[in-house]
């Protein structure tokens, strides 16, 4: 959802004097949205197209602010479905060629995201922990996973270990709920020297080439930390969810943890 609120500050788009341009949607969106009120997917829609309806009368140029809207979703989304966009959208658009602009984008984005949206099977990966057994995520069907993908080069994902801690210490007795980390490192003595020098009470795993094939080509992770979390079903519940630093990780991770 933060994502998706902060491409609304740059999403280029306005009309001025019978000519389409993308220059002035801030001071739309100060105007017609109120951005501090919105917490969820839903209260953004709920305001998004109302907003862009009232920013100009040629019902042309709403229609194209409404497509590039729309399209800027799909581009800046990849854990969340933005279906119920591209339906409002669509609901709201008579112009073929747009309709069509967007439901190509749209296909396109399940084709490259479709198996890593929530309630979808976690497509299976391999790691190893630190004596060689190699696991997959499969194996462990059952329990909550929360997977953390890290490097030992990586200052941000360190930073993040402090949070990883206080939460295994407040899961350690449920053994439903399997806190991890899997290292992206390619050599095993760099990792194992540095979890001998910064002990950590919860799982540690170092990717295998296979499975970092599937991190790649499969969940795009192109960036780290990258946090996923799998339910004990083996679905995703977010294949790019909030660090555990993030203020509102606590309640989120507790409320998924609790159904």
């Amino acid at each position: 959802m933060k994502k998706i609120l902060i491409f609304i500050m740059f999403l280029p788009l306005l009309c001025k004097a019978q000519q389409y341009n993308r220059d002035s949607l801030e001071q739309i969106v100060e105007k017609n949205m109120q951005l501090d009120s919105i917490k969820s997917s839903d209260e953004y829609l709920n305001q998004l197209y109302p907003a862009i309806m009232k920013s100009t009368t040629n019902a042309l140029f709403r229609e194209r602010l409404m497509a590039d809207a729309t399209i800027d979703i799909l581009s800046m989304n990849s854990s969340e479905d933005p279906k119920p966009f591209v339906e409002k959208y669509l609901a709201n658009s008579q112009t073929d060629s747009l309709r069509y602009k967007v439901n190509t984008c749209y296909a396109k984005f399940l084709k490259k995201y479709g198996p890593i949206l929530p309630g979808k099977t976690a497509p299976d990966f391999s790691f190893t922990d630190s004596n060689g057994k190699t696991l997959h995520v499969s194996d462990l069907r059952g329990k909550t996973l929360l997977i953390d993908i890290w490097g030992t080069w990586c200052a941000p994902c360190i930073a993040e270990m402090p949070y990883i801690e206080k939460l295994q210490q407040r899961y350690a007795s449920n053994n439903k709920i399997h806190i991890m980390s899997i290292a992206c490192d390619k050599k095993i003595e760099k990792w194992k020297s540095f979890l001998t020098a910064h002990k950590t009470s919860w799982h540690q795993y170092i990717i295998t080439p296979e499975g970092d094939k599937i991190l790649d080509d499969i969940y795009h992770v192109y960036g780290i930390p990258r946090f996923i979390i799998i339910d004990k079903e083996g679905k995703i519940v977010s294949s790019d969810t909030l660090r555990p630093s993030e203020d509102e990780f606590d309640k989120y991770f507790n409320d998924i943890t609790n159904k």
